[in-house]
């Protein structure tokens, strides 16, 4: 099997520049993408853990200033953060019956980073070629939502380990939720329904806490926000609410997986229910 990869990918590589709709199926081996029902979008750029045949790892650029807006240079796995959003969104699906949205990187960041941009995400031009499709399946996917539902969110699946025991919110201040801020109002990211308040209801520590709103510099400049939640994000024109969520280690431990994924799903779905849910007439 191993022996048939490369030509895979030039097969996959010649369809994608003829512009034939082959190239979605050529390359689910290192994209996880799955067609939802809801206007819940989960992403997991960093959880991968294959390796993109025929290509080197990305070289240690950690001091490159290019990266700097972007968090720094990182080559490590978010650990179990792929299993994570697959596991939430088994969870949504069963509390609501209907699925979300779901983008998988499959990747290692070792050999592209699906959480920078392009010119900083990797050093290879084959690695381009599963990077654009994890980004094609999110922009395909927000613009079905878009059309679809008069309001959706996009959650960004991290892990850190500066603080074992918390969530940490990613919002950009505030700026990736703007439209959800201006329609109803910091209750919506803090307040009791809200996503993160939902969050502590369900035994999550977060960080920031829920009395400081997502405005000024009040979220962790480390972990505030990275290329997704700041290319998807409702402060752009095209774009949808975003949240990138940092679960600590201690939450990504392989022992209490399925609880954190149970917890966190019980929160998103509540969240749906009082902000996302077309009302009923």
């Amino acid at each position: 099997m191993a022996s048939r990869l490369p030509i895979v990918l030039v097969a996959f590589t010649l369809s994608f520049l003829q512009g034939s709709p082959a190239c979605a199926a050529e390359h689910t081996d290192l994209v996880l993408v799955r067609q939802g029902a809801l206007p819940i979008i989960l992403t997991a750029p960093h959880g991968g853990r294959e390796a993109i045949p025929g290509i080197a790892p990305r070289q240690d650029r950690k001091n490159d200033a290019a990266f700097r807006a972007w968090g720094g240079f990182g080559a490590g796995e978010d650990l179990n953060t792929d299993a994570l959003a697959q596991g939430i969104a088994a969870e949504i699906a069963r509390l609501t019956g209907k699925e979300p949205y779901l983008v998988v990187a499959k990747f290692h960041r070792r050999y592209a980073d699906a959480n920078r941009p392009a010119e900083l995400a990797l050093d290879s031009p084959e690695a381009r070629i599963p990077y654009d499709y994890y980004h094609r399946s999110i922009r395909r996917f927000i613009d079905e939502v878009l059309a679809a539902w008069p309001a959706a969110l996009l959650v960004d699946v991290h892990g850190q380990s500066k603080d074992p025991e918390v969530v940490m919110r990613g919002t950009i201040n505030g700026r990736a939720v703007e439209r959800l801020l201006r329609r109803a109002g910091v209750e919506a990211v803090t307040g009791p329904k809200g996503l993160f308040g939902q969050l502590e209801a369900n035994r999550f520590r977060v960080f920031p806490g829920n009395d400081v709103p997502p405005a000024g510099r009040s979220e962790d400049a480390g972990f505030n926000g990275g290329y997704t939640v700041a290319t998807y994000g409702s402060h752009n024109r095209a774009g949808i609410d975003a949240v990138q969520m940092e679960f600590g280690a201690r939450y990504r431990d392989k022992t209490v997986l399925d609880r954190t994924a149970s917890d966190a799903a019980k929160a998103i779905v509540a969240f749906h229910d009082a902000y996302l849910k077309p009302k009923e007439k």
